[in-house]
């Protein structure tokens, strides 16, 4: 453990294990992460179940907290999603990933970025491919890293695997910077002893992955970068350009039109409250954060409304089709079965719409029903979705048609990308230009009037 500073205050981690006759035991442990925690029960012949931090103190304690998902309940078809205040919050608390205690907690961000997490994983597989040992490997891709957090996980996670760890139990107490299907990969791989063969599937899994979010996220960043712009050009008119017009309409002590008062109104707001119109943006922005996050309802809701939005609510939807086939087709053709790799998409998916509608579709299959006629009945996947798998399953090629279906989507997505980008710039000038348009026409109203009293 020399890579931790010795004055490294230990934390105290509430454990659940079993004995090596099968007692379920529950208590406390010292240690300053998870994994040495596992390790240290490890020794005492304890199996660990779970462990999670008693006390939060660091940055440490936010990372190394296992904050796995415990729940394991379903919800009911897209026809009810939004009854059932109960069932809802199942739903809240498996797509979060979050358990009980943790639900009102503010979700810790990763220290590591996903570009550092891919390039790990592939020196990792080069390294192994290579017929490096294990523990070898990790020393020499931990030497190539400049991410000093990541450094310290990967040390870490090198230290439970040295005491007898699995690979799967080592990265999942990192649940905030491993994702569960990696997770779920390692295992696979340990136990079927094809850990290279699935890194490298999960490798080319997550590189088009992460090479679509990229692109939606240029496609959304664009919009709000000019909505942005439009808001820091149209406050420069209202306060400093139009007070100079008000001292004018003053001097003339007249009547003034109904626009120019609002559009005076508005400068007035901008000049002597400006403070005000930044803490209510912030607080409303804050307020849809938290309530989005904390309140189930109104997460369905707008996960639901977002598809309607012209353009956008089509780029989400073929986002989330496109990644939800691609990851079911990669588990499936991992050998992982099609109850337990709906499980883990559900775990995965950031909709709660199809976060549920995943969970349906589990619970019809586990009564029996075909993946088609599950999907089918959730009514948010296209019929040409549906036929496809409907095809798969009746040719035994199941994993090749779903992850046909992911690329054409890809397709589909730099489609709409593109005509989103090519629709923001007429947009952004007609919007505009009518906002400026009505304010300038505002403005020179009195002075129209002034030369018609004039004349």
């Amino acid at each position: 453990m020399a890579f931790f500073n010795n004055d490294e205050k230990e934390l105290s981690w509430l454990y659940e294990g079993r004995t090596k006759t099968g007692d379920l035991v529950r208590g406390t442990v010292e240690a300053p992460t998870a994994i040495i925690a596992r390790v240290k029960l490890r020794k005492r012949d304890i199996a660990p179940i779970s462990i999670k931090a008693q006390s939060s103190f660091s940055f440490f304690s936010n990372i190394f907290a296992n904050l796995r998902s415990k729940s394991t309940n379903t919800h009911e078809k897209r026809v009810n999603l939004f009854t059932g205040l109960a069932r809802s919050r199942e739903i809240h608390n498996l797509v979060q990933g979050k358990d009980k205690e943790a639900k009102n907690k503010k979700k810790a961000k990763s220290p590591v970025k996903d570009k550092e997490i891919t390039i790990f994983i592939k020196q990792f597989v080069v390294v192994i491919k290579a017929g490096v040992p294990l523990l070898r490997a990790f020393d020499i891709v931990i030497n190539g890293q400049e991410n000093r957090k990541f450094v310290l996980i990967l040390q870490d996670i090198k230290f439970g695997v040295e005491n007898g760890l699995s690979l799967s139990e080592s990265f999942g107490s990192y649940p905030k910077v491993f994702d569960a299907l990696f997770i779920n990969f390692l295992a696979i791989g340990e136990q079927g002893g094809i850990l290279e063969t699935l890194l490298t599937r999960y490798l080319e899994y997550k590189e088009k992955v992460d090479a679509i979010k990229r692109r939606v996220k240029s496609a959304m960043a664009y919009p709000i970068i000019v909505v942005i712009v439009c808001c820091l050009v149209l406050s420069v008119i209202l306060g400093f350009v139009v007070p100079q017009f008000q001292k004018i309409f003053e001097s003339m002590n007249a009547k003034l039109p109904a626009p120019t008062l609002i559009v005076i109104a508005l400068s007035d707001i901008i000049v002597h409250y400006w403070w005000l119109v930044i803490v209510c943006i912030v607080g409303m922005v804050y307020a849809f954060k938290y309530t989005y996050r904390t309140i189930p309802r109104f997460r369905f809701f707008i996960d639901s409304a977002i598809f309607r939005v012209p353009l956008f609510g089509d780029l989400a939807q073929k986002t989330l089709i496109s990644r939800w086939t691609r990851t079911l087709s990669l588990l499936f053709a991992a050998g992982v079965p099609l109850n337990g790799a709906l499980r883990s998409i559900a775990m995965l998916v950031d909709n709660y719409l199809f976060g549920a509608a995943t969970l349906n579709i589990q619970k019809d299959v586990e009564g029996g029903s075909s993946l088609y006629n599950s999907m089918q009945a959730t009514n948010i996947f296209p019929n040409m979705v549906t036929q496809m798998v409907a095809v798969g399953e009746e040719a035994g090629s199941l994993d090749f048609l779903l992850k046909s279906i992911a690329d054409y989507y890809d397709q589909e997505i730099e489609m709409v990308i593109e005509a989103i980008l090519a629709m923001i710039e007429p947009a952004t000038i007609v919007i505009l230009g009518a906002v400026l348009g009505s304010i300038i026409v505002a403005i020179y109203l009195p002075l129209f009037h002034l030369g018609d009293v004039v004349g």
